[in-house]
Parts: C-alpha cells; structure tokens; sequence
C-alpha cells in the first residue's frame, strides 16, 4: 500500500495498481540508466584535465566518490523526498523510506517501466549533479567536505525541486512548466548552487598563469563520454522507445554541434585561435542547453538552442573573468547556470512536440510556465 498517515491523499498514490509493463521501454531505460551513471567518471575525467597536475587524482575521487555517497543517500530518503506521496505538492512523503514499495510496480512518471528501473535511472541523473557543483570549488574542497556538502544538498535542495518539476502533482508540473531532461531539475540547480559555492568558500591563492589545464587529453576524453553518455541522459527520459526518445537523442547531437561550431567562430574573432578545450567545453553547452526541451521542441530549433547556449556561456565567463565577480574555478555557473537557464527559456518558446507548444506554436501560457520554473529555481 502506498496510503500514507503524514496527512497524504490516497488518491496521490504514487504507484500504478494495474502495471502493464513493457520489456522494451524497461531495457531502454535500464541502458540509458547505465550510459548515465558512465556520466559521472566521465565529469570527473572532464574535470581533471582543467586543474592543476597535483589536484587530478582530487577531482576524480571526488566525483566517484559523490556517485557512491548519493547513491545510498537516495536508496534511503532521497527517492521518497522526490517520488513518494505529494505533501502538498510541495515534497514526497516516506512511502518509499529505505527502498520501500519500490518493485515491480511502475509509478505514474514511467508507466510501462519497471518502478525499479525508474528508480535507478533517476539515481544516476541525481549523483551527477552534486558532482557538477564541486568544479567552483576546484582545488580548495577536501573530498570528505565534497561528500558532506553534496549528501545535504541533494536532501535540502535536489529533491524538493526534483519534487516540484517532476513528479506528477509537484507544483510546478501543476502550474504547467516542463523540464525533459533536467534544465531545471539538474544544470539550472547546480549553476546557481555553484555559484554560492563560490562565493562561500572563497578564491584561491593562485595566478591565473597557474591554472592553464594541465591535460587536455583527459578533457577531450571526459567531454565525449560525456557527449556519449547524454543520449542516454536525455534519451532515457523519454521512459519509453518512442518518437519523443529519438528526438531527443537527434535534438542532443545537432545542439552539441551547434554550440561547437558557435563557439569557435567568437574564439577565432576574439584569440585568432581555436583551442581544444574550448571546443570541449563549447559541445558540453550545448548539450546542457538542450536538456529540458530535448523531447519538446522540432529539430530545426536544436542549433539555434546550441548556437546561442554557447555564445551566452562564452560572454558571461568572459564577464565572469574581467569583474572577477567569484572563482567558479571550472565555469560551473557559465556552463550549467547560463545554458540550464537558457534551455528552459528556449523551450518555452520553441516547444512544438509531445503536445507541448511553446509561444511561437501560440501557447503564452506555457511560455509563462516555464518562466515561472526558471524564477522558482534561480531564488
């Protein structure tokens, strides 16, 4: 039973009591699951080759480190905080406290999937994100401080957001915004956060001539496993193999490659050189910045959502560096931040698939929606 005594509704249950369950979607979203969690090493390749030779291994304990401490941190309290019984639509109840009533039975958020598929799934699509903040604290946060500060966050603020945006009933999916892939959920909660990373702990004692990356092979590296594993991310959220999967798969390539070429063309005018590490950079915009209309909005719209994402991102680093405003030490907030925002916007405005239509398909009132998701996520 999934009736709860912390004055929930059974109505709300949060698990379908006649599942029919399809083998496809289910390996669908268990392989996607597992291309996301190959996301999290991959961050922590990405970022190992943009700090320091001394602070490599550091990065990368650190984000397998943050996998496995949220992992169980989301077995436990997590999951429910986030799928379980709406309290007024504001956070999940303890029906699924410890893995509880998490089986077989699919929830209402992924019909024909097994629930522990589902389950697993949105524990990769969490992990990552604590590990995207820790790279504004680059070279100055411990791992134990890394997993302590990631284990709260994910509790105090992952969830409840996770909560509204996602499950059916949280209040944002009732006010009507939408997030496909995560825009809000993941990168715009993780931008912001990095930022008051940042702030809170500080600059680091170091010239700037110090800190040019010290791999860039392992930032290449990092960077298409990353690319690779974003299929999975945003294909996977789909839940089902659909039209809505493979134009997210579609939309995730073409915004990749648009942000790349994007931003080559402003290092060319502003360096008169096109560097590697930009490039790397450039592409992981883009896919951020066509994470939350991936499903959404028509292929044509993908470039114009990358090309865009990765010349915001390059100006307000740009802008970042010149008023040294704070040390996001491997550009959390320009990336994640500014294309997560960006995502969310565009999709308001482009959204014509899976029944969603955005301003220009004549729909304000989603276009407003998805503002109001941006407003609630960046307070």
């Amino acid at each position: 039973s999934t009736q709860s005594t912390w004055g929930m509704n059974s109505s709300d249950a949060t698990l379908i009591t006649s599942p029919e369950i399809s083998a496809v979607d289910t390996l669908w979203v268990i392989v996607s699951a597992a291309l996301v969690m190959l996301m999290t090493p991959s961050l922590g390749f990405f970022y190992a080759g943009l700090v320091r030779q001394k602070n490599i291994l550091t990065m990368l304990i650190q984000c397998y480190a943050i996998f496995a401490a949220i992992s169980i941190v989301w077995s436990l309290i997590g999951f429910t905080l986030c799928y379980g019984t709406s309290i007024s639509h504001i956070i999940g109840g303890f029906d699924h406290f410890g893995m509880a009533n998490i089986g077989t039975a699919p929830f209402k958020e992924a019909e024909t999937v097994y629930g522990l598929a589902f389950f697993f799934f949105q524990l990769c699509a969490c992990a990552i994100t604590p590990a995207l903040i820790i790279g504004a604290s680059a070279e100055r946060l411990t791992t134990l401080a890394s997993i302590i500060f990631s284990s709260v966050w994910v509790i105090l603020v992952y969830c409840p957001i996770c909560h509204w945006v996602w499950k059916i009933g949280g209040w944002l999916e009732q006010v009507g915004a939408k997030d496909f892939g995560g825009g809000m959920v993941v990168h715009m909660s993780a931008g912001y956060a990095a930022i008051a990373l940042a702030l809170v702990i500080g600059k680091r004692n170091t010239t700037s001539g110090e800190m040019t990356p010290h791999n860039i092979t392992y930032v290449v590296l990092g960077a298409a496993l990353l690319w690779f594993g974003w299929f999975g991310y945003n294909g996977g959220s789909a839940f089902a193999v659909n039209w809505q999967a493979i134009l997210a798969i579609a939309n995730t390539n073409l915004s990749a490659s648009a942000a790349g070429l994007s931003w080559a063309i402003l290092e060319y005018i502003f360096k008169k050189r096109i560097t590697v590490s930009g490039i790397a950079t450039a592409t992981v915009c883009g896919l951020i910045a066509m994470t939350p209309g991936s499903g959404f909005c028509p292929t044509w719209s993908a470039f114009i959502i990358g090309f865009v994402g990765a010349i915001l991102s390059f100006f307000f680093i740009k802008m970042r560096e010149h008023f040294h405003l704070f040390d996001d030490a491997l550009d959390v907030a320009g990336c994640h931040g500014v294309c997560g925002t960006w995502g969310v916007f565009a999709t308001g405005l482009f959204a014509n698939e899976g029944g969603v239509k955005g301003l220009l398909a004549g729909d304000m009132n989603f276009f407003l929606s998805e503002l109001c998701g941006i407003a609630t996520v960046a307070i």
